[in-house]
């Protein structure tokens, strides 16, 4: 269950509309990828026709980003939205509504339905943007925000998206760091050519930011410039641009309720819910690295048996279990895309004395999911995956370069270059 814990809250006007910055963030939550309802499930954020896509949108395309998600109240809500422009800190820009968007700056989310034969009843919501209410005019960081019944002072989910514009060339390779643990660690390298484009002072007016995969917890923001050369930027082995490996993801199916998949321990049903026994997991700190296919820590809404997962997959109650003789000092989370790639109530696991073990228990949807197990200490922004699942260099990585022109001329943060380098495959 996700809740608001603080009462006193700021406000920010723009253009008329309030937004509530509720504290815990140098941002905002409101700026983060948030759930604010418990009834509110499985939020996903996609480029249209591509549901394992980053939230990336290029600005001069014709393509979209398609929200989903489900609501599990017992009756059909009526949902709005609206988008909130962000500099390259996550922070709110100086730009007004009217200033980054086309069209209304306010609407309703009209695409919904119902879920069919499922034990848990829930209705989908689906919207695609920029549509033919809603347009963007400025590249930049967002921020789309859902609520019910118009109240943007109570919101139910907020999620981040990118849209940038390809004014850049940005090439780079992953490589064995200079610094850093060679057989744990990666070195991300790359050059961001910058012919062509418009810009006085490269080395003050460029910023850029590079996640792994699809976290922000260990993103870095304002990476170092090694040096420039020709009309280029260099970040090398200077840069200190070093990330942990980390591991393969750990995986369950439970795309079917009637077969037991690789690793599910046992399949019941009781009180109205099907309950899915994950067999238990082991540390993985000191295994050797062991290659295979993953999601990098996403998942898919699949039904085996159905033929829209949007509203024919099932809820199934999900029991994680992790055997440790000792509770770590830090407290233990179920982490990937399953938890929103965040660290709350909803995903953290407890420990049984008796058993010596942590527990766990989720409430998703029929599908496939990557997962990990990570340690965050208290006051901490940033998990750690390598204590409980081992850290590679081999391991397999997307990581997404960005880069921002903060012009003078300018009261925002343009996202002009962009880039996915994974571990020596460009795409």
């Amino acid at each position: 269950m996700y809740k608001i814990n603080k009462i006193i809250f700021t406000v920010i006007i723009l253009a008329g509309m309030t937004f509530p910055l509720f504290a815990g963030g140098a941002s905002g939550d409101i700026m983060n990828n948030r759930i604010w309802s418990k009834d509110i499930r499985t939020v996903e954020i996609y480029q249209d026709g591509w549901r394992m896509s980053y939230p990336y949108l290029r600005l001069e395309s014709n393509n979209k980003l398609c929200l989903d998600f489900d609501d599990l109240s017992e009756e059909t809500n009526t949902y709005y939205y609206t988008f909130i422009h962000c500099d390259a800190n996550w922070h709110p820009s100086d730009l007004i509504p009217e200033d980054y968007l086309e069209g209304y700056t306010e609407n309703q989310i009209s695409d919904y339905e119902s879920s069919i034969n499922t034990t848990v009843p829930y209705t989908h919501y689906h919207v695609s943007f920029p549509n033919e209410d809603v347009r963007f005019s400025k590249t930049g960081n967002y921020v789309i925000l859902v609520y019910k019944e118009m109240n943007r002072e109570k919101p139910v989910l907020s999620v981040r998206f990118m849209v940038y514009s390809a004014k850049l060339a940005i090439d780079g390779k992953v490589v064995p760091p200079s610094g850093g643990d060679r057989e744990e660690d990666q070195e991300l390298d790359f050059i961001v050519g910058y012919q062509g484009y418009p810009v006085q002072s490269p080395r003050d007016e460029f910023y850029v930011v590079v996640r792994q995969n699809n976290r922000w917890d260990n993103a870095r923001f304002g990476v170092s410039l090694s040096r420039e050369d020709n009309m280029k930027l260099v970040y090398d082995y200077s840069s200190g641009l070093i990330f942990h490996g980390n591991n393969e993801f750990r995986d369950f199916d439970i795309k079917s309720i009637r077969y037991q998949s690789p690793h599910i321990k046992k399949i019941e049903y009781v009180a109205s819910y099907y309950n899915i026994l994950l067999k238990p997991d082991a540390l993985r700190t000191f295994d050797p690295y062991f290659s295979k296919k993953d999601l990098n820590g996403k998942y898919y809404i699949e039904n085996s048996l159905g033929r829209n997962p949007d509203t024919d997959a099932d809820y199934l109650n999900v029991f994680f279990t992790l055997p440790v003789n000792f509770p770590f000092d830090e407290e233990v989370y179920i982490f990937g895309a399953l938890s929103g790639w965040n660290f709350t109530k909803a995903n953290r696991m407890t420990y049984n004395l008796k058993k010596h073990q942590y527990e766990a228990e989720m409430l998703l949807k029929q599908g496939y999911y990557n997962y990990a197990y990570a340690l965050k200490a208290t006051g901490q922004t940033r998990g750690d995956l390598t204590r409980i699942e081992g850290s590679h260099f081999e391991t397999e990585n997307d990581y997404t370069v960005l880069v921002y022109h903060r012009s003078p001329d300018e009261r925002y943060d343009k996202l002009v270059g962009l880039k996915i380098i994974n571990n020596g495959v460009d795409r």
